[in-house]
């Protein structure tokens, strides 16, 4: 048969739809799969996007020619990361970036820096207190920042530290909703704006003076920021530090809230979910009491866990593609400029895919090997999160010593909400710790 132009008719969206569209990504598209299909054209500020919801219209998106794309959003985030963005890049150059940056996300180099993280994470726990109560996020934010801090930056001393913790931190938490999914208020009269604004200028001037540092000492760190420093155009010329602020905040924008909301999720889940924890627990304990970062990998059950936090809370709630010529799509074609958006939340949630979807069970992840279509936590296809790597390992370490030294305790129920480009806890997880009791 044929294919056939998609002429469905588009869901209205009301302006408190639309703001719950973005804003409770989740149980909208739950609302709107059940009301309307899988395959939908959604209308949305003025506009019209096609929402899929099925891991084989996901396929045939993502194993398309990655050439025929055009960025989705790309106002929007151009205004956010700059116009020389990875984000906003298409074809020939946006291969020639990731290439660029494949050496220092490679698990080559990073698992290189096992026993490094290993410490940051256990830092981060003697801070904690008996009976203390806290927003989980908030020391799942720092372990990661801290990693970015070492790993990206090449940051060791205490007073850079401090800085830059600062510094990165006030830059991601002033991504408000708002402006990423309204450009428009991209403008200097818009206060949420004038605060993104002069966070991401601070943090370009802190990154000026790491390098010219670097530059006086004449060392290389092999990390993110070393790689760029080393970079070259096309004519063979030192890339600009324009250049160079553009892609690391965009690194850090895809990479700090993460693996910190991953983790911080891991933890609510456990402390629901006791069995789990004992099953974790055992696992672990088979490693003779050493935590060996490289043995961390190959353990299924932590693993699982993993997956299924990244399963049931999806950092991305959706990615997107705007094809720039006809192309079919589950039977359809679709013209060029029309934008399908993969609903991750709504493949993850999908009960043929995974039964019982709103329910926590780690091991349905042993059962079963998912395709990359079928679990997609970091995207897909050729814009797929280059750190996901170091993002698994990072969560593996963390886990396994949080689980292995603490108990969790729930005070008080949390949601899954988008907290700016990327979802997370709409509490930060409200937690009680105790050091872990363990049996003679």
């Amino acid at each position: 048969m044929s294919p056939t132009t998609t002429n469905s008719k588009a869901v209205p969206l009301n302006l408190l739809q639309q703001w719950r569209y973005f804003s409770e990504p989740m149980s909208m598209g739950t609302w709107i799969s059940e009301h309307y299909g899988d395959f939908v054209p959604v209308h949305f500020q003025g506009k019209e996007y096609l929402a899929v919801v099925t891991a084989e219209g996901a396929r045939q998106i993502f194993s398309a020619d990655p050439n025929g794309y055009e960025v989705f959003w790309k106002e929007s985030f151009a205004g956010l990361m700059g116009d020389e963005s990875v984000w906003v890049l298409i074809g020939e150059r946006h291969r020639r970036e990731r290439l660029l940056f494949s050496p220092a996300v490679h698990a080559n180099y990073f698992r290189a820096y096992g026993c490094l993280i290993q410490e940051i994470v256990r830092s981060h726990m003697k801070q904690w207190k008996p009976g203390q109560t806290f927003r989980a996020i908030e020391t799942t934010l720092g372990i990661s920042l801290d990693i970015i801090m070492r790993l990206v930056f090449g940051v060791e001393e205490d007073i850079p530290m401090d800085e830059g913790r600062k510094v990165l931190n006030d830059s991601t938490e002033a991504i408000h909703p708002l402006i990423v999914f309204f450009p428009a208020l991209q403008k200097s009269w818009f206060p949420l704006w004038r605060r993104y604004d002069k966070a991401r200028a601070v943090m370009y001037r802190w990154v000026d003076r790491l390098m010219e540092e670097r530059r006086a000492r004449g060392n290389d760190a092999g990390d993110v920021l070393s790689v760029l420093m080393n970079a070259r155009d096309e004519n063979g010329n030192p890339v600009s530090s324009d250049y160079i602020h553009t892609e690391l905040n965009s690194i850090l924008s895809a990479g700090h809230e993460t693996t910190a909301t991953a983790l911080a999720w891991a933890l609510y889940e456990l402390s629901l979910h006791t069995e789990v924890l004992g099953k974790l627990r055992a696992e672990l304990e088979n490693l003779d009491g050493v935590l060996d970062p490289e043995k961390l990998l190959t353990l299924p059950y932590l693993g699982a866990v993993v997956y299924e936090t990244i399963r049931l809370h999806p950092i991305l709630a959706e990615c997107a593609r705007v094809p720039m010529q006809p192309i079919e799509i589950l039977g359809q074609t679709i013209p060029a400029g029309q934008a399908l958006v993969v609903s991750i939340v709504g493949i993850h949630h999908n009960p043929v895919l995974y039964p019982e979807p709103n329910t926590f069970k780690p091991e349905r992840f042993m059962e079963r090997k998912y395709s990359v279509y079928e679990f997609l936590p970091f995207g897909g296809g050729h814009r797929r999160c280059m750190g996901a790597g170091l993002a698994e390992y990072s969560l593996r370490i963390a886990l396994a010593e949080m689980a292995m030294n603490w108990d969790f305790e729930s005070t008080g129920k949390d949601r899954d909400i988008r907290r700016n480009i990327a979802m997370g806890p709409q509490h930060g997880v409200r937690l009680r710790v105790r050091p872990r009791q363990k049996s003679r």
